[in-house]
């Protein structure tokens, strides 16, 4: 009766007060469903940068914004596709420096994607690779990376769908035995002392990964990777590594080297031989048979008889 009687008795601008709190609550709750359901949306798709080039992991069939920006203004904007079609953008954006597309994600659509900004005032156009590849829901980052050899590389995979937890990470190197790996695994207890896990790497956001150490001739290949979802299944995607420096050194670069080793000791050879015969040529070397007939030759002037003491014997004469 007595709450009743205060319930009643309240003051219509608390009671405003408590309809626009509700609307407050509302309204948060709505903008939070939204939140969820745009990073849900942005998550399911992977996007990675390297050396100025983006790569974006999608599934097949998946919405995604294709997005490219510059730090001036923009008087049009124009996507490649790697069939050869273009795609021109007009939106209020380009005064911002931001061009974007929606894409939903086919297997033609795997491939080298080129965004073409035209900036303002200069005119000068810049160009922006972004690689689309269609893949399963445990992927690649890049398919094909090079490691400098006797130093350190990773290969890198990951979850499609988001940072998605995995439940196992394993490898089959081209060259040896099949391994598992995980945090665990660190540089100190690295698998057959030359792989562990990546420090900024975690099986809780979808990361496959492992580090290479000394990276030599039996890492090159092709190297699989397998992670498994809380779907029980495992998925797989394959990255092939290059070691670079040595190993190049000593086979597709040698020829080069070789023949320029036999051109300039040729080029020796046959100066010495032009040399040797401009020296005969101008006397100051004379062949041997000259000089075994200077040799045999009389010398010049009378020639002198050889004469010999001359002994005469007298007999005493007689008396």
């Amino acid at each position: 009766m007595i709450l009743s009687i205060i319930i009643s008795h309240q003051s219509p601008a608390r009671q405003v007060l408590r309809s626009k709190m509700c609307n407050i609550n509302l309204l948060f709750t709505f903008l939070i469903i939204i939140a969820l359901d745009y990073t849900v949306r942005v998550q399911g798709v992977r996007r990675f940068y390297k050396k100025g080039k983006e790569t974006v992991l999608a599934l097949e069939g998946e919405q995604f914004d294709m997005e490219c920006k510059a730090e001036v203004r923009l008087t049009y904007c124009a996507f490649h596709h790697p069939s050869g079609k273009r795609f021109s953008v007009a939106s209020a954006t380009l005064k911002g420096g931001f061009c974007s597309m929606k894409v939903t994600t086919t297997k033609m659509d795997n491939g080298l994607w080129i965004c073409h900004l035209g900036t303002h005032p200069s005119g000068l156009e810049k160009v922006q690779p972004i690689e689309v590849r269609v893949v399963d829901q445990v992927a690649a980052v890049w398919k094909n990376i090079s490691i400098v050899h006797n130093s350190i590389g990773t290969v890198n995979c990951a979850t499609t769908k988001g940072m998605v937890p995995l439940t196992y990470c394993r490898f089959e190197p081209p060259n040896g035995p099949p391994f598992s790996i995980n945090s665990d695994i660190t540089r100190e207890n690295a698998i057959l002392g030359r792989y562990f896990f990546p420090k900024n790497k975690s099986l809780d956001r979808g990361d496959c990964a492992v580090t290479i150490i000394h990276a030599r001739d039996e890492d090159i290949g092709q190297w699989t990777c397998g992670a498994s979802l809380d779907d029980g299944k495992e998925y797989t995607d394959t990255v092939y590594v290059d070691v670079e420096g040595f190993y190049k050194m000593t086979t597709a670069s040698v020829a080069p080297y070789l023949f320029g080793v036999f051109g300039v000791l040729l080029g020796v050879v046959i100066i010495g031989v032009i040399v040797w015969r401009r020296q005969l040529c101008l006397g100051t070397i004379r062949p041997n048979e000259e000089g075994d007939a200077h040799e045999l030759q009389a010398l010049p002037g009378p020639s002198r008889a050889r004469s010999l003491p001359r002994l005469t014997i007298e007999s005493p004469t007689e008396p």
